[in-house]
């Protein structure tokens, strides 16, 4: 029974403190806002409160001016050291590598010079490191101090949580010691960029395509052609070079032999990703373009790994991915910058060129042709190769559906 009579107390006493919490924290007056939100800066606190003083002591005593004296020392204080110790302050953010990966930490120093003989109390270093520039834009690096005629570097580890090029906005740092009343900021110079790839999946298997390059480390074994392993002998025909002469058979046969070899040839795949405006509903545009880059660098990643060759189309762009490295990065760096596109990019013209994905919405899917993966909701796209319907489909359930896809067990 005295249990029950405590736990309805607790109860009513966690209420009563709700009310009281919505009740101070509830805004009654939300347009009022923009005419009294200047009240939070307390530089203008202290001149209301200047103002007062003065009317006080030009009213009622004169003593009252030397409270004023007090107050416009302290503002001047707080309003012109930060901008004195600000023009004497150079600065220098830079990376030490040049790209890195969504959740992976990567070095970022800050060079800071104080050319003045008076320490800097109070930098932070801020923008250009934030997810929302408007919102995010304190997210960086606070210093304690910076002595006098002299240059100091300092170095923290920045994990991108969005893909994109940092700095993503204008570098500053700025200070608001000793009291907060006004913080001076200044320009900092960046020494190159970091650019942060998209989000990826590992995928294993490649699409059963065939397409013939000038790649002599990979060879089919069901074509004939100049390199790899012999595959057999033939009569000599004019054009032949005489390298592939076999002089044993040709001895024997009284007749020039030739040898036959493998053919050069590679998984060919052209991937095209839709960020056409028609193809992404207004109020998800971000979650369904993000989705699209996350598959769109998985598979690119995944097929440059097990040495395909891949074409990337991104509206009217073209990257193609071979065995080199720089082709690679680039295709990857330009899904780092990829957002929404004027138009689609061609699909289901050139089946003769290769194999073909298309990488889209349930907006923009194409009734009739094959190999459409469909991000979102897809259970209205009766056509779809391949449906993922969130971000964690895709992170959980897209390398078991391409395995099978790709026939891999």
């Amino acid at each position: 029974m005295a249990s029950n009579q405590v736990s309805t107390m607790d109860r009513r006493r966690t209420v009563f403190f709700h009310r009281l919490n919505a009740a101070l924290s509830s805004d009654f007056c939300p347009r009022a806002n923009r005419y009294i939100y200047w009240l939070k800066n307390p530089f203008w606190i202290l001149v209301l409160a200047t103002a007062g003083s003065i009317v006080c002591g030009i009213m009622l005593n004169p003593f009252v001016f030397g409270l004023t004296a007090t107050l416009v020392a302290v503002t001047g204080v707080g309003v012109l050291l930060p901008w004195i110790s600000m023009r004497g302050i150079d600065c220098r953010v830079s990376f030490d590598i040049q790209r890195t990966r969504v959740g992976l930490p990567v070095l970022v120093r800050l060079t800071v010079r104080n050319r003045w003989p008076m320490p800097v109390w109070g930098l932070s270093l801020i923008r250009g490191f934030a997810v929302d520039t408007g919102r995010d834009g304190g997210e960086g690096i606070a210093l304690a101090r910076v002595p006098g005629w002299s240059t100091v570097e300092y170095s923290w580890a920045f994990e991108p949580r969005q893909r994109g090029v940092y700095p993503n906005d204008t570098a500053e740092i700025e200070t608001g010691f000793p009291f907060g009343l006004l913080h001076a900021r200044r320009t900092a110079a960046v020494d190159g960029q970091l650019v942060v790839w998209p989000e990826t999946v590992r995928l294993d298997g490649v699409p059963d395509a065939i397409e013939s390059v000038p790649a002599e480390e990979l060879c089919s074994e069901r074509r004939v052609g100049e390199f790899g392993d012999m595959m057999g002998t033939r009569p000599f025909r004019n054009g032949d070079p005489l390298r592939r002469v076999h002089w044993s058979q040709t001895a024997r046969q009284q007749n020039l032999i030739v040898t036959e070899r493998q053919a050069p040839a590679t998984t060919s795949v052209r991937l095209v990703v839709d960020l056409s405006h028609s193809s992404h509903a207004p109020g998800r545009v971000e979650q369904t373009v993000e989705m699209c880059v996350t598959v769109a660098a998985s598979l690119c990643e995944s097929l440059h790994r097990q040495h395909a060759r891949v074409e990337l189309v991104l509206g009217n762009r073209l990257f193609v991915v071979g065995e080199a490295t720089a082709g690679f990065n680039r295709a990857m760096d330009a899904l780092a910058t990829a957002g929404v596109e004027s138009k689609r990019g061609p699909f289901g013209r050139t089946q003769s060129q290769g194999y073909e994905i298309c990488v889209t919405t349930t907006s923009g899917v194409a009734p009739g042709i094959p190999h459409q993966i469909v991000v979102g909701r897809h259970d209205e796209a009766g056509s779809a190769w391949i449906g993922l319907d969130s971000r964690d489909s895709v992170i959980k359930h897209f390398p078991d559906l391409w395995r099978r896809s790709c026939h891999v067990t």
